[in-house]
Parts: structure tokens; sequence; C-alpha cells
């Protein structure tokens, strides 16, 4: 049998397509694989990528929990940052705390392709949820939506790992703070100045202040003017200080601690008075209904509320004065001063030249003068005789020296502005005086609290993704 050319023809034909088929399907598959090869390789290199940036992320985690765990940094307020001002640029960054700490992000590795920075959040900070938290939840977790206010002691410690081509891998754990504090402490700070001001005091002239405890103290602030005056010992106030350097003084001191000022009521005193001089015009013996006193009293004169002594005759005693006291007269002389303690309800005005000193009789405290309204003293005043002990002022309100007056002993006043019985002083002021106080009086126990410390147990616990 003979095939003819025409067939030999059609067979070739179908050869030719087989092959072309073949080829085709075989160029089909090496390109398959060729891409199948890039994409396995793309893979692997994006996981090597992204476990690099995990492991930044995990190696700043990891060195902070270190930090934070550290007994060295307990008490940090974390969510504040560096600065501890909240609502700052820095609040919640970690790498202040963190050793060695450059700069964020912290590069890690040979070449630096990876890098991470920490931060530490309040877990009700809405940055890492993806819809904001509602009040329920808010309640439940027992805060209150304020990022930099941690309630319930629980925060989140977040690192951030940064890759190659923008990689970037977040990791997080829970941190749960224990606080306790230790109890605070009191030591007593013992006081016991010649002048003890509970407000601002302006000194100016030729005074001295002199004696073993010849010191000056306000609770408010201190003006002094003029270069002539004398402090033997310290000027202290607790405001501001203000004086001439040319003045002679222990030391001065702006921003002292404040010291306590009694409070000065006439009638915590009246069980001291040997005589009583009433609203009524009455003078008596031991109490307001007691027998008169009659001639022992001599030298009072009552006129409009306000008892005086004008002249030159006055009686020894401690006397309890329902109203203001005026002493114009010169009582007394430098060999024989007057024995004459007064506590007033109201206040009292001493000028004229008399010669004082505390009455001892009765007079347990050693008071000079009492009273719930103003002291002003003036004039030639004089309670430092030889033969004077010293003697305690106690002023409500305000206080006026000026003149010439020589006193012996201290000078205590609380201050008060509200309420005042008397404009008779509205500063507190003092000028051309002498006081010499040697310490004779109990000094004043200003107790200075110490907060306790408190100390910090940080447990980190649970791993979020």
């Amino acid at each position: 049998m003979s095939t003819s050319p025409l067939n030999r023809e059609s067979e070739q034909g179908v050869a030719l397509i087989v092959v072309l088929l073949l080829l085709a399907v075989m160029s089909g598959l090496a390109t398959g694989m060729a891409l199948n090869s890039q994409i396995e390789v793309a893979m692997s290199t994006n996981e090597m990528v992204y476990a690099g940036a995990r492991a930044a992320a995990e190696a700043g985690l990891n060195r902070a929990v270190t930090a934070i765990v550290n007994p060295a940094n307990n008490g940090e307020n974390w969510l504040y940052g560096a600065d501890g001002v909240a609502g700052t640029a820095d609040d919640g960054n970690m790498g202040y705390v963190m050793a060695t700490f450059v700069s964020w992000p912290e590069t890690i590795g040979v070449t630096a392709q990876y890098s991470y920075t920490v931060e530490i959040l309040d877990d009700d900070n809405n940055a890492l949820y993806t819809t904001p938290l509602t009040s329920a939840q808010l309640a439940q977790m027992g805060e209150d939506g304020v990022s930099t206010n941690n309630i319930n002691d629980r925060l989140v410690i977040r690192a951030t790992g940064f890759g190659p081509s923008g990689t970037l891998v977040r990791v997080a754990r829970l941190l749960e703070s224990v606080d306790s504090t230790s109890p605070g402490t009191t030591t007593p700070s013992y006081s016991n100045p010649a002048i003890l001001m509970n407000g601002d005091f302006a000194m100016d002239g030729n005074f001295n202040i002199h004696g073993l405890a010849g010191n000056v103290h306000s609770n408010g602030s201190i003006v002094v003017t003029g270069s002539t005056g004398n402090v033997q010992g310290d000027l202290t106030a607790v405001g501001t200080l203000t004086a001439d350097p040319g003045i002679a003084v222990g030391t001065q001191t702006g921003g002292a601690p404040t010291i306590n000022v009694p409070t000065v009521n006439a009638a915590d005193y009246m069980a001291q008075a040997d005589f009583f001089l009433n609203a009524d015009g009455t003078m008596t013996i031991g109490s307001a209904g007691g027998l008169p006193c009659g001639a022992i009293c001599n030298g009072w004169t009552f006129s409009g509320g306000e008892w005086s002594i004008s002249g030159n005759t006055a009686p020894d005693g401690t006397f309890y004065v329902n109203g203001t006291v005026s002493i114009s007269g010169s009582p007394g002389s430098n060999a024989s001063p007057k024995a004459l303690s007064i506590i007033a309800t109201g206040s009292i005005s001493v000028t004229g030249r008399p010669f004082l000193t505390p009455d001892t009789t009765n007079n347990a405290s050693l008071l000079q003068f009492v009273t719930n309204g103003d002291l002003k003293i003036g004039g030639a005043v004089d309670v430092n005789a030889p033969n004077s002990v010293e003697g305690k002022c106690m002023v409500r309100e305000q206080l006026h020296i000026s003149g010439n007056p020589t006193l012996q002993g201290q000078i205590i006043v609380q201050n008060v502005t509200t309420g005042i019985l008397s404009n008779l002083v509205t500063t507190n002021t003092l000028s051309g005086s002498e006081i010499e106080y040697n310490g004779s009086f109990d000094p004043i126990n200003t107790p200075i609290y110490t907060p306790g410390v408190t100390t910090y147990v940080n447990a980190v616990s649970g791993w979020i993704e």
C-alpha cells in the first residue's frame, strides 16, 4: 500500500501543532515556576522583615519591663514622662527610664535596619482600641476616660517595632501596681522669738531688738526701712523679706517655715485677774460679781466704755477689763515700777511715761498686756526697769509700736483681720523702740510633719498583640 503525498503532508502538520502545544505548555510551566519562586522569595523576605520588626518590638518591651520592675524606679509617674507634667509632648514616653537610652526610635542590629519605641498608656486610652470605650466599659474597668489619670492602677506598656519597607509590629503587656505608704512622722520644732507675728510686718527707725532670744519672725512678709535698726538674733519671714543690707542682724531669711501662733483670747486668762473693771463702770475684787475694790483700784477712771489711767497714780495687780484701755499718765518710776498687768476684751493704748512691770502675785503666765483688739504703744513707755521681770504681750488683732518705748519680754500677734473689734491700728508696725528678750517663756512647739514614703510593687502580666 502506498501513501499519497497529500496524506504525508497532513500528518506532518499535525505533528507540528502537537510540538508547538507541548512547547507552550512547558513554557507556561517554566514561567509559573519562576513566578512562584519570586513569590516565595518575597514571602520569605516579608516574614524575615516581620520577624525582625517583632524582635525589635519585643526587645524594647523587655527593656521597658526591666526598667519598670527595677525598685530604683518605683514611684515614677509613668504617664507624665520625664517632665512629670501631664499634657506635654513626652506623656507616656518611657525612654528616660531605660538604660543607655539616647533618643527615639532606638535602633538595634549591626545594620540598624530595625528600631523600636516604647510608650506607656492608661488602660482607658482610646489609642489602644479600634472604637472608643463606652461609659459602661469605663465603669467596668474602674476608669474615667482621662488618659493621664490612672485610677485603677493598671497601665499598658506598648512597644512598636519598625523594619524595612514600612514594616510595623506592635506588642504590649499589662502593668499593675500595688502602692503602699508608710506612716508619716511628726518632729517637734521649738521657737521662742522676741516678736512672733502672724502676718505682714513693717519695721523702721532706730529699733533695737536684743537679748538671748532677740529674734523676729513673721508668718507673712517683713519690710525693714532704713539702716539704723538692730536685731541681735535672726530676722525670718515665711513670705518675702526686704531689708537694707546695712541693718545689724544675725541672719535674714525669707521663705522660712511657719511658726504656730497661739490663739489670743482674753477670757482664757480671766482666772489670773485680781480685779475686774466692768462694762457698767464698776470695779470689783475677784470677779464681776465680787466686792467693790474701793481705794485699791485708785487711778482708774471710766468713761464711755473706756477705762483709763491718765495721772501718775495707778494700782498694782492684774486687771481684767471689759472694754478698751488707755494709759496716758506716768505712774511708777524706774526704781519702783508699777506691777500692773492688763487683760482687756478691747484694745489697749499706752502712751505717756509709765514705768511698768508684770504683776507676779496671781499672774502665773507673767502677762503684761493681753488684748482682743489692737495694742498701740508710743511715747516713752518703760517696761524695762532694772528690777522688772520679762512679761508677755499678746495681741489678737494688730500691733503698733512707735516713739521711744523700752519693753522687756515677748510680743505675740495673732493678726486677726476679719470680724475685728477695733480700728485703733490697721497694720503691724514697729519703729524707734527697744525690746529685750532672753527667752523666759516656754518655746512654741510647731510640729513639722513629714509625709510617709510611697513605695510601689509593679507586676507585669499578659501579652497583647
